[in-house]
């Protein structure tokens, strides 16, 4: 089995920033968790899937997703766009342990026009996998933003990410449970201090203190705990961070689902006022 250069290479030198893709060569892959973060309870982020990607050639990848419907998810662009078959966990927070596994040996995968691969503009992509997600305790859909809600920023407000990725710039060991951590959102004009390519489509967390997203954790959501609704929104998708390590104290990089609302609503028909 190889290792797709193309994974490895999710590193462009010009804007030094990171995809959080990491390498899922099977039960045995250099893999990690969520920098600084704790280990999620049963049941905690009921809407979170893991991603398990090949590629032509044997190269596989893994990443995270959200589930918005019983048959639609929402992951990163840079983790699906060349796909040829999919294996979903859903309901587990032990990596491989899913309540319920579906695998898509042709998944339909709708990538946003949009997509740029080098400058990662628009990293967002709708999955439609081949059946339904049985809902329970331990899989659910999470919530999108309103139409209403269309222009909210979420700047100063804590979130939550969650994901398979590294603990640290240094590991290279596996890590069966989902972890997470809250953080908070940065505004645009201040991650721009980090990264000179942040578009009004993404949407960035404070990492003070190393507690971050990593290697791994791409495709993953940005959570916002929503006071007025008393519910989770889904606020951003995992995408990318600096290449010099994500417990420098850079922010997290996400895909903002604000500017994204009228294009899913097209495709998968979920929408909320």
């Amino acid at each position: 089995m190889q290792i797709s250069s193309a994974l490895v290479g999710l590193l462009f030198v010009a804007l030094q920033v990171r995809c959080f893709l990491c390498l899922d060569l099977g039960h045995g892959a250099l893999m990690g968790r969520i920098t600084g973060g704790e280990e999620a309870r049963e049941n905690q982020f009921p809407f979170q899937v893991g991603l398990s990607i090949e590629e032509v050639n044997d190269l596989f990848s893994w990443c995270g997703g959200s589930l918005i419907s019983n048959q639609y998810l929402l992951t990163a662009a840079h983790c699906v766009e060349k796909a040829i078959s999919i294996t979903f966990y859903l309901g587990g927070v032990q990596r491989l342990s899913p309540r319920q596994l579906i695998r898509a040996s042709h998944p339909v995968v709708h990538l946003h026009p949009g997509w740029n691969s080098q400058s990662l503009d628009n990293d967002i992509a709708l999955v439609r996998m081949p059946e339904a997600a049985v809902f329970s305790s331990s899989i659910e859909v999470i919530r999108l933003p309103g139409m209403a809600s269309s222009h909210a920023n979420y700047d100063y407000v804590p979130a939550t990410t969650s994901g398979w990725g590294r603990m640290s710039d240094e590991s290279d060991f596996i890590s069966d449970h989902l972890r997470y951590v809250v953080q908070f959102v940065e505004s645009n004009e201040d991650c721009q201090y980090s990264y000179a390519n942040v578009k009004p489509t993404n949407i960035c967390m404070d990492t003070t203190g190393g507690r971050s997203t990593c290697t791994g954790d791409s495709g993953g959501p940005l959570i916002y705990h929503d006071p007025l609704q008393n519910a989770d929104i889904l606020i951003g998708v995992t995408s990318y961070g600096k290449k010099s390590g994500c417990t420098k104290g850079y922010p997290s990089v996400f895909t903002r689902i604000t500017a994204y609302l009228a294009w899913i609503a097209e495709l998968s028909g979920v929408v909320y006022p």
